[in-house]
């Protein structure tokens, strides 16, 4: 890589300043000169501030990646010429050039180890150590440090309200008169002398009517004929008159006409089966008549419209559209009746139906990085209640600092930086460094990540939920799944389950999947799930801030990030505390000691290289002390 060159000259830069700072450090203490050397320190503070400010800005002007210019020509670079290529490399690259020369232009120093100010110095340190510093009368005592405690208060989501609703059974039944004509026949008659033999003659107006057809040419005996049916008091035949057999009662009966059929142009006749003669004198005549009528009656007509239910369950239903709640059951509470409706008697199964919901609230649920951090849990209170039940709880914790043990220095005067805490350098605890884990765990997931050109794509989960027969696929209890119908569901359903309880889960929104008769059957909730819970808060902060949204729930957009999508995210701003816990529980101690090993392992390799040839890095070099000075 073209780079290695200069970070390889920097590393030479910053190992020459290092050496050169404690060379001048150790010669400063070696002094018995009483310098002013807290008053020193500071100067040196503000001199690396000032440098460090230089750096910063520089760093800010260079960007992310100052020496990144794209893939190199080093990369084609095979195993088997590395060397060689190495090897010409050197003699034509200036930083290369720039070392040997530095080798070679270095100074011969002799220091002598009895006379030099260096050596001296030293002795006279080690002599009476506290004396040169300045420390004369001071003791070590033991400190305890730490076990700061700290409040702090989160919230959580509790447990699932039950709620229900009622859908009531509406039946209509509209009646309405239906005008209807009904013919037949009835009969008067009398017996010579039967009003002198005493014979009772009922109807007497009705018998006048039919009399009286022919001459007046009216057959109206609506009034006459209703009379004759009041008095005889509901019977058909009694006092030599006989009635016709309807099939509806007086109330309905509108009209009551004679048939008269025509006998001329100018009149008409009674249409009559006739025994014997009419004598409307009734002067010992006879006579036996059964006149043809037309009844004009109304009836009553029913129609029943189709069944239709009500409910107030929209509120809930809008909570389930929007994954906050789910479907327990539904049970018929009037089962089973016979109800009087517009005078009609109407009987269903089931009159009045009680749904049951199960639904959870929104919380934060911000105590995971809490319990990440070690913290112990002291105090618990509910926040929102829904009827008895605890939906949101607002939990209280206690984090404390571990404690340590530090050794101070008392008495007499301050020695100088004589364990070399020459300054505050405490801080307030937080949590910069499980967001750069978090960080760097997003980086490492984009390794071999690259699929089509996105980084960190989800998957399209969908789940069912059958309005009619009250069976939910979807659910959102912390219990669902258990008791409620998940056996029936299909496995892609079941596996959606087991996601969104792991939280991995996205939920994007939910559409009517089927109508009948314009009305909706069957509901499908979509989800956008992820590998982990650290890539779909990535992917949920990620899209906000770039204005990247989900789609719609019919055709959810569960894509991952382009690189330059990638780009536009900035990572100081992600908020992923909720990711924590989960970190924590991944982590394994055991792998602190592997990095300890590799380090160690590698400070080897280093000090190898730095023995000269036919020493082993064990074997110590006995160096003879010169007599004569430098």
């Amino acid at each position: 890589m073209k780079n290695w060159k200069r970070e390889f000259l920097i590393l030479i830069i910053y190992l020459v300043f290092t050496f050169s700072v404690f060379f001048l450090l150790l010669i400063l203490f070696s002094l018995p000169i009483k310098a002013n050397s807290w008053h020193n320190l500071q100067q040196g503070d503000l001199t690396a501030q000032s440098l460090l400010d230089q750096m910063t800005a520089k760093k800010q002007e260079a960007g992310a990646h100052p020496f990144y210019e794209g893939i190199s020509k080093e990369a084609n670079y095979k195993d088997t010429a590395l060397e060689g290529q190495a090897q010409g490399a050197a003699n034509s690259d200036p930083a290369a050039q720039t070392i040997y020369q530095s080798n070679d232009a270095r100074p011969q120093v002799k220091i002598d180890p009895v006379t030099d100010p260096l050596i001296k110095g030293s002795h006279e340190v080690m002599a009476n150590p506290l004396e040169v510093i300045g420390g004369k009368g001071t003791q070590v005592v033991e400190v305890q440090q730490g076990g700061k405690t700290e409040t702090v208060f989160c919230e959580e989501s509790g447990e699932d309200s039950t709620e229900t609703c009622a859908r009531e059974l509406t039946v209509k039944v509209i009646k309405t008169k239906v005008k209807k004509t009904w013919e037949g026949q009835f009969r008067i008659w009398k017996e010579r002398k039967a009003r002198k033999n005493g014979h009772y003659l009922a109807c007497t107006a009705l018998r006048q009517g039919v009399m009286k057809a022919n001459r007046q040419q009216n057959g109206d005996v609506t009034a006459a004929y209703l009379a004759c049916m009041q008095e005889l008091g509901g019977q058909v035949t009694a006092g030599h008159v006989s009635l016709a057999s309807t099939p509806f009662a007086a109330s309905q009966i509108q009209a009551v006409n004679l048939k008269m059929v025509k006998f001329s142009k100018r009149s008409n006749r009674l249409r009559v089966s006739r025994s014997g003669y009419v004598d409307t004198n009734n002067h010992g005549t006879k006579y036996d008549l059964s006149p043809h009528i037309i009844i004009d009656f109304e009836e009553d007509s029913y129609e029943v419209l189709p069944d239709a239910w009500s409910d107030n369950c929209a509120r809930l239903e809008t909570r389930v559209d929007s994954g906050l709640c789910g479907y327990v059951s539904r049970i018929c509470t009037a089962p089973h009746q016979t109800r009087i409706i517009n005078g009609i008697p109407t009987t269903r199964n089931c009159w009045q139906e009680t749904m049951t919901y199960a639904c959870s609230f929104p919380a934060k649920d911000d105590c995971g990085a809490l319990r990440a951090r070690g913290c112990a849990q002291i105090n618990s209170a509910c926040k929102q209640y829904v009827g008895n039940v605890c939906v949101v709880y607002q939990q209280t914790y206690q984090c404390k600092d571990a404690p340590r043990t530090i050794f101070q220095i008392v008495g007499g005067d301050t020695p100088f930086c004589m364990d070399g805490n020459c300054r505050d350098q405490s801080w307030e605890p937080n949590d910069e460094l499980m967001s750069s884990v978090a960080q760097l765990s997003i980086l490492k997931e984009m390794q071999g990540n690259l699929q089509n050109g996105f980084l960190f794509k989800g998957e399209d989960n969908r789940c069912s939920k059958y309005i009619v027969s009250f069976k939910d696929c979807c659910g959102s209890g912390k219990g669902w799944g258990n008791d409620m119908g998940l056996a029936s569901c299909n496995a892609k359903e079941k596996l959606l389950n087991k996601r969104r309880k792991l939280g991995l889960c996205h939920f994007v929104g939910t559409y009517c999947a089927k109508k009948v008769l314009g009305q909706c059957i069957k509901k499908k909730s979509s989800y956008c799930c992820f590998g982990s819970k650290l890539l779909k808060a990535f992917q949920e902060q990620g899209r906000a801030q770039i204005g990247m949204r989900w789609g719609s729930p019919k055709s959810p957009l569960c894509r991952g990030f382009t690189i330059s999508e990638i780009q536009r995210i900035d990572f100081s701003k992600l908020d992923l505390r909720e990711v924590f816990e989960e970190l924590m529980k991944n982590f394994k101690p055991g792998k602190m000691g592997d990095i300890s090993r590799q380090v160690g392992e590698r400070l080897e390799t280093i000090k190898g290289g730095m023995v000269p040839q036919g020493l082993s890095p064990n074997t110590k070099q006995h160096v003879p002390q010169r007599e004569g000075g430098a």
